[in-house]
């Protein structure tokens, strides 16, 4: 009985870990677009599948890391997350962490050399985001890149996976790059107070809410020029340029109002939902582009 106990209170400890970081997923779903884009919408069922399934434990092990990486910071700036409020302990969730990063890559031999090699990559520079010497996720603009990169190699691996490395797919993952590139200083105006006390030098912190929120339309806008290039020069067809525009278009149009309420950090974290699914559109538009 207390084994069963014991296991039941490790589950649901697991569980709020993995709910909390829900956010993960999204680098699975830019797995799941490289494999789309490098078949033209049609990828073989096991490894995309298995691309999946490895790129949402990564991303699910690196995120839980962070966490207890950052856990200072978020008590500070009152995010609400189990292991800031304690619900789960440290060694409970880096026990998580390290157990899904073993998981994904030896998934990700299974499937082949490549992607295996992209998994490598990928773990590497997410436990180099929070820990010493590297912390990234305190050097000036490295913290963006780290991100980005991760979401480029992510994207990546959807195309590995299924035997593709092609242009379109290093195009889907160069437009889910600049997105990152954009929003993660976004994610870090709520964060500000906590990111200031630890020294870490952020975007908002160095260069200023207001440029950095501008900064992150002008990217929007830059992409939908992109999505011009990729169907005059990559084979997309037009519902690549139409619909990557108005996803564009749509994230300035969600970014503008922040101009004047970026001191409300809760406003700031409720806007990340609707990017989050911004995201996900702007990469289905890629694989609508691509068939």
């Amino acid at each position: 009985m207390k084994l069963k106990g014991w296991l039941l209170e490790r589950l649901r400890a697991y569980s709020w870990c993995i709910k909390s970081r829900a956010r993960a997923f999204s680098f699975a779903w830019a797995t799941l677009i490289g494999s789309l884009v490098a078949s033209r919408g049609i990828p073989p069922l096991l490894p995309a599948l298995g691309a999946v399934i490895v790129g949402s434990v990564i991303a699910l092990s690196i995120y839980i890391f962070n966490d207890v990486m950052d856990l200072d910071v978020d008590r500070i700036n009152l995010v609400d997350r189990p292991i800031a409020q304690e619900k789960v302990s440290k060694r409970e969730a880096l026990s998580l962490a390290f157990f899904l990063t073993a998981v994904g890559a030896v998934l990700s031999l299974f499937i082949n050399l490549t992607t295996f090699l992209l998994c490598v990559a990928g773990i590497a520079l997410g436990f180099a985001y929070s820990t010493r010497p590297t912390n990234f996720r305190d050097r000036f603009l490295l913290k963006q890149l780290s991100i980005a990169g991760g979401a480029l190699i992510s994207s990546l691996t959807g195309g590995a996976a299924v035997g593709t490395l092609s242009w379109s797919v290093l195009f889907a993952g160069l437009m889910f790059f600049a997105y990152a590139v954009a929003m993660s200083p976004i994610v870090d105006l709520g964060d500000i107070e906590g990111d200031r006390k630890r020294g870490r030098k952020t975007l908002p912190i160095v260069w200023g809410p207001e440029y950095t929120i501008r900064l992150a339309m002008a990217i929007m806008l830059s992409m939908m020029v992109a999505g011009i290039v990729g169907y005059y020069q990559l084979g997309f067809n037009l519902a690549l340029p139409t619909l990557v525009s108005l996803v564009c278009l749509a994230c300035v149009w969600v970014l503008y109002p922040l101009l004047g309420r970026w001191q409300d950090s809760q406003y700031c974290r409720i806007l990340v939902k609707k990017w989050i699914f911004l995201h996900f559109m702007l990469q289905l538009s890629i694989v609508i582009g691509a068939i």
